[in-house]
Order: C-alpha cells, then structure tokens, then sequence
C-alpha cells in the first residue's frame, strides 16, 4: 500500500509568533482581569475577583444563570445592552426575592421570568420588545431548569464543563445555547471560551471542537490577515476564521483562548477603531523586535493574498 503524502505545512512567520505570543500574553491576561473577572465580580456581587472566586460562582446554579444574564444574553443589542442586561438582572434577583431558587429550577417554564422583565422595562419607560427579548431571558431560565430536571445542583457552566472532561466535545451545548431564539452562535462562544479559561481546560477541547471557543469580531477577522500565512482570507466566513486562529496559535504554542481575548483587548483598548488596527500592530512588533534587537521593523506579516 503506498503512504498518502500529507500537505507539507506552511511555515510559521517569525513575526506573526511574536505577535501571537505578545497578544495572548499581555493582552489576553489584561482581558481576563478588567473585561472578565472584574465584570462577574460586579455583576454578581461577589467579594474577590479572583480567577477561583468566579470560578467558584459558576458551579452555582443560581449565580451561574445570573453570569450568562448579565454578561452574554444582549451581547447582540449594541447600545441597549448593558440596560437590558441591568432589567434582566433585577427580573432574576426580584423573582427568586418571592421564592426559592429551587422551586424556580423545578417550574416547567421561563414564563414568569419574562413577565417579570416586561414589568420593569414598561416601569422604565422602554418596550419589552418581545420578539427581541423574551428568547435569551425566558429561555436561559429554561435551560438552567432543563439542567436541573436532568442533574439536580448542576449549573449551565458545570453542565459544559463536565461534558468537556467526559468528551473533548462542547458542540453540543454550544448548539443548544444557539437554539435559544436571540442568542447568537458568537455569544454561545464567547460564553464557553470564558469558561474553559475559568476551568483551567483549554487542553481538554478536542480540535474538531475548537472553533467553539474563538468567537469571531471584528478584531480576530482584521488580524487573521497577519496571523495566517495563508490566502484567500479577505472575507472567509466565521467559522474558517475561528479554525485558523485555532490551528495557527497551537503551532506557535499559544493558548488559542488567551490570543482571541487578547485581540479584542488590543481592539477595544489600544486601536479603538478598524482602521488603525495595522498602524497599532506595527508599534507592538516594532516593540518586540526592539526587544530581541533584531531588525527588519517594517510592519507586520501579510497573508500570501491581497487584502
């Protein structure tokens, strides 16, 4: 039988490991402590924003539904976001104020949650816009229930992360977040990449499965032009997106997790906007290679296609 010669790999750009080894690592680390932890301590009153003490809310079913509620559920509302996010975190706290949380978990539906958030958006002077909102908050609390009949004390995060150390899988309850109408595949990725870093087990993620935890913005499209020493990338669709970075950050030995975070760190806080995005990877590779004195400062690696 005559072996199957496999492609022969493109080879790595030394500039583009640098970029990737900087981006995970400074700015990855400062995604998880200001955007991240800080947050879920906010959001979720909690005493520490330590990695434990987040990881510690989201085994707990009620602080774990508040979690994706809070941070996740309106990722999609652009400027109405973080209202929506603050009515829906009152809806929850004001529902489980009447009644335990466990006799919440054991109703058949999200129905009196929803109630509850239409109240307070007419109390505050905005339409409950049902065709928008009642998917992500009613069917959160579904999902957290459906968790509940099927594993009592469980929480949506613990639900995800005991499946990843049976499995190496997370398709499926990404999938299952994304039936719920008004939750993007982007948020079911974002909401699962934090929690994989959370829980310490990007290893357990098997390669099939990780373009579920690089969730795609504007930040990860505009750098996979200089990250990926391949064409015919100008506008690939997400998940192709997802599945270079992935693959492209394992071969330069960097968290894959660390570097899409630390994208739209560098995105957010240090470009600002899209069309400075090369001028500000330019300084950070001059920086780098300022460092390790080498020469050749002429900008950053380009893919082999024109963008």
């Amino acid at each position: 039988m005559v072996p199957r010669n496999r492609p022969q790999e493109v080879p790595l750009d030394p500039k583009a490991v640098i970029l990737m080894r900087r981006l995970a690592g400074e700015f990855g680390e400062k995604y998880t402590r200001e955007f991240l932890l800080e947050r879920f301590k906010k959001e979720l009153t909690l005493s520490s924003s330590t990695r434990d003490a987040v990881l510690a809310a989201m085994e707990d079913p009620f602080l774990s539904l508040l979690a994706f509620v809070g941070h996740y559920a309106f990722a999609r509302r652009g400027k109405d976001r973080d209202e929506l996010s603050r009515i829906a975190l009152r809806s929850v706290h004001q529902l489980v104020s009447e009644r335990p949380f466990t006799e919440v978990l054991d109703m058949p539906d999200g129905v009196l949650l929803w109630e509850k958030f239409a109240e307070k958006c007419e109390q505050s002077g905005r339409k409950p816009q049902e065709d928008l909102n009642r998917g992500p908050v009613q069917g959160m609390l579904e999902l957290a229930q459906e968790v509940h009949r099927n594993d009592p004390g469980q929480s949506i995060a613990t639900w995800i992360i005991d499946s990843l150390e049976d499995s190496g899988r997370v398709e499926p309850q990404h999938e299952r977040i994304v039936d719920i109408r008004g939750v993007g595949p982007k948020s079911a990725s974002a909401f699962i990449r934090d929690l994989v870093w959370l829980f310490d087990a990007e290893e357990d993620v098997s390669p099939i499965d990780r373009i579920y935890v690089q969730p795609v913005d504007r930040w990860l499209r505009l750098a996979v032009t200089y990250l990926v020493p391949e064409p015919d990338l100008d506008e690939p669709p997400d998940w192709v997106v997802a599945g270079k970075i992935s693959k492209y950050s394992r071969r330069a030995k960097v968290s894959g997790i660390l570097l899409n975070m630390g994208l739209t760190y560098f995105g957010q806080r240090i470009a600002l906007r899209p069309e400075r995005f090369e001028t500000e990877l330019r300084h950070l590779l001059a920086e780098e290679l300022a460092k390790l004195k080498v020469g050749d400062e002429s900008g950053p690696p380009r893919a082999t296609h024109q963008g």
